[in-house]
């Protein structure tokens, strides 16, 4: 049992991969936030999740101690530029996206602890395979931590950040498209 907050700006797919893990693993937090603007997918996210709190938006999301972004890479900068009035210097925000750099991150946010995560599928029965990458600002203690509850997901790791897709691409997109040739 951690005693934290998360919030999850996105309600969708990989949001819904988090939530079924931590509950496998019966992992427990003060308080679950989150935002997704289609009525319906929070709907089924609260159905699914019954303990986690539908919030009205991304700003109320944030104030929890710990942020995912879950939302495509167009959306984010608005976000990151929408919630960072309410995010301290003891927030941590993770972004969930490819592409936008954890300079982008920290410029828009305007905090010093971020962190970008590319996690997989697998994370849905706790045998992921996710890599993570800290802004260098980012406290050690606070990354002891975090990556500690990251492993509820499975295996989670830290790499530089010019290799995070990479990894990503390896993890998630090859078997995606060459099971079928393994498996003949």
């Amino acid at each position: 049992t951690m005693k934290t907050t998360l919030g999850f700006i996105g309600g969708g797919r990989i949001t819904r991969v988090f939530l079924q893990a931590l509950v496998n693993r019966q992992a427990t937090f003060d308080q679950i936030l989150v935002f997704e603007k289609n009525a319906e997918t929070a709907q089924k996210l609260q159905n699914d999740f019954p303990h986690i709190e539908l919030v009205s938006s991304a700003f109320a999301a944030a104030k929890a101690s710990v942020t995912f972004i879950a939302l495509h890479p167009p959306v984010i900068v608005e976000t990151l530029e929408s919630i960072s009035p309410v995010l301290t210097d003891e927030s941590i925000v993770i972004s969930l996206a490819p592409k936008i750099t954890l300079a982008k991150l920290t410029e828009k946010a305007g905090i010093s602890q971020v962190a970008r995560m590319i996690p997989n599928a697998t994370s849905y029965i706790n045998e992921g395979f996710n890599p993570v990458t800290f802004a260098t600002t980012f406290r050690p203690k606070e990354k002891a931590e975090l990556l500690k509850m990251l492993q509820l997901l499975g295996n989670t790791f830290e790499v530089e950040e010019p290799k995070l897709e990479a990894y990503a691409l390896l993890s998630a997109m090859l078997p995606t498209y060459f099971w079928f040739q393994w498996d003949e």
